[in-house]
């Protein structure tokens, strides 16, 4: 089943986002809601394959038959094993009927895998002696090889006796080479058994790599795609990353869900894992669905698997009742003997309220005095309410008295300039042009205006002596001024000094540095563009500068 192409979109930017941070907490959430809505995808499943099934009686032809058949075995493999045996069964008879030995072997070989996958060891090497290896032609050789090298392994891992076990292992290998060297090398089986062999090795990082290799390869959701986070996850564990394997295995588990696979290993692993961490009601409740699984897909793999992890998980849920049930009789002797001691406490209450009663008076006449001197505290609050206005309204004049000067020091300029062009004009009618000549200079409006910033300059600086400093660390590192020669501030710094003594009227900053408003305003602008932070903010922060060491 596939789902739409936005939806299955969507899910992997959802799943995936949080894949380096290993957010288990919302993976367990999606894969809660998941299990919750199993029935809804078995339903689905369930008309699918119905369909498939309608369309294999509506077959006109032995070929068409077949690979509608073959499909319908590849949806019933993880799904029910007995009925994807029955599809087998079915792809066998079909191709002897067309005397087709290619897909004959073809359905031998799945035989024999199914019947391996499912625990069924002896009918697996039956379904393999049938196959005539020799005569074998392509696609057949590879499935074949596949099939052998799943079922000896299956054979070495399960057997009781170590040399056998040994031997199977060998053929398994031996298989699986000759698999590789006519495999797809963008198939399923291929990248199953290439993260088996190097699992196995504990070539964990280059198993990863492959892992990544793979997963651009199958859609979101699918059933190849909970293959690989199983692997996924499994390289996690050899790599000693526990969040990562906990995340990878609910990712495949959703991956189940949604696919309806009844024949999955990640849940009852996850369920195990959620155990040991102590979260016995979320680890009994994907046992309880995994078991369910197992139950409907048939076969006795799982069942060998799951049980000693049921066994586990239900001994501690028990063992956690048992505490529980110890903890609650705890709580009720202890709610027994509060209640003990809440009786006393009434009785010695009773007896204190007629102590109380004696020494109310007392508390009377102490409560006339209390209020008595919270009247001369009241007092005295009020009074400290004035000083600290007193205070803060010198702050304020403080502020309003150093603006006004620098603006009486800049109109005093002004007023020296008109002097100077009003005697320019009378000395022009007296005809005194060495007079004129020395008021036509502007060398007394310059040297007033250098003195009236060093002055401004030097005062700023030491009521401020770490202004230079913080100024820069508002502005990017490629802004950063330095103070010219003999201490003196730069134009952005005085523009941003007058704006920290609470001169921010453009006018007024322009009638003080000589400039016109428009200049100021372009200033302004570029001074925020310089800005380390937000723009908006930098005016603000000027403004704020040195609070700390004054307060």
């Amino acid at each position: 089943m596939k789902m739409p192409k936005p939806i299955a979109i969507c899910w992997l930017l959802v799943l995936t986002t949080s894949t380096r941070a290993y957010e288990l907490d919302s993976i367990y959430n999606v894969l809660d809601r998941e299990i919750a809505r199993a029935d809804e995808y078995v339903v689905k499943k369930e008309q699918h394959l119905s369909s498939l099934r309608e369309q294999i009686k509506k077959c006109r032809t032995l070929e068409s038959q077949y690979e509608l058949t073959f499909q319908l075995y590849e949806e019933y493999s993880p799904y029910d094993d007995q009925k994807a045996k029955s599809a087998l069964a079915g792809c066998l008879d079909l191709s002897r009927q067309m005397n087709d030995a290619t897909r004959e072997a073809i359905a031998l070989s799945f035989l024999a895998y199914q019947n391996s996958l499912s625990g069924y060891y002896s009918e697996a090497t039956h379904w393999l002696s049938e196959v005539h290896e020799d005569e074998l032609e392509e696609p057949a050789v590879g499935y074949f090889y596949y099939a052998c090298t799943h079922a000896y392994g299956e054979l070495g891992r399960y057997s009781d006796d170590e040399t056998m076990s040994q031997y199977y292992y060998s053929l398994s290998d031996q298989y699986r080479d000759m698999f590789f060297e006519v495999a797809d090398t963008t198939s399923t089986f291929y990248y199953e058994r290439l993260l088996l062999s190097l699992l196995s090795l504990g070539q964990a990082e280059r198993a990863e790599a492959k892992c990544q290799q793979w997963s651009a390869m199958v859609e979101p959701a699918s059933h190849e795609h909970a293959i690989m986070s199983y692997f996924r996850s499994e390289c996690c564990r050899l790599l000693g990353d526990e969040l990562g394997r906990r995340y990878w295995l609910a990712l495949s588990a959703v991956s189940d869900c949604r696919n309806a696979v009844t024949n999955q290993a990640s849940l009852w692993t996850l369920a195990d894992l959620t155990s040991k961490d102590g979260d016995l009601e979320r680890s009994n409740r994907y046992i309880e669905y995994s078991w369910k699984c197992t139950t409907l897909f048939g076969g006795h793999t799982r069942s060998w698997q799951v049980s000693p992890v049921i066994t586990t998980i239900n001994n501690n849920y028990r063992e956690k009742l048992s505490r529980n049930n110890r903890l609650l009789t705890i709580l009720l002797g202890a709610v027994s003997l509060l209640a003990i001691l809440l009786a006393a406490s009434f009785l010695f209450l009773y007896k204190r309220n007629q102590m109380l009663a004696a020494t109310r008076n007392e508390l009377r006449r102490i409560n006339s005095k209390l209020n008595h001197l919270n009247a001369q505290l009241n007092g005295s609050n009020q009074q400290m309410m004035q000083v600290n206005a007193q205070l803060h309204d010198s702050n304020r004049v403080k502020d309003e008295y150093i603006g006004r000067f620098l603006d009486l020091c800049s109109r005093y300029i002004d007023k020296l300039d008109a002097y100077r062009l009003k005697v320019n004009r009378r000395l022009k009618a007296n005809q005194l042009k060495e007079l004129q000549r020395m008021t036509s200079s502007e060398e007394l409006r310059e040297t007033e205006t250098r003195e009236l910033f060093a002055n401004f300059d030097a005062a700023f600086l030491r009521l401020y002596p770490n202004f230079v400093e913080e100024f820069n660390t508002l502005l990017r590192p490629e802004f950063h001024q330095q103070l010219g020669p003999d201490s003196e501030l730069t134009t952005d710094m005085r523009m941003a000094a007058l704006i920290r003594l609470g001169i921010d009227d453009s006018a007024r900053i322009a009638a003080f540095l000589h400039l016109t408003p428009n200049t100021i305003y372009n200033y302004r602008a570029r001074l925020k563009s310089r800005a380390a932070g937000s723009r908006d903010e930098l005016e603000g922060k000027i403004r704020e500068i040195g609070l700390q060491r004054e307060e």
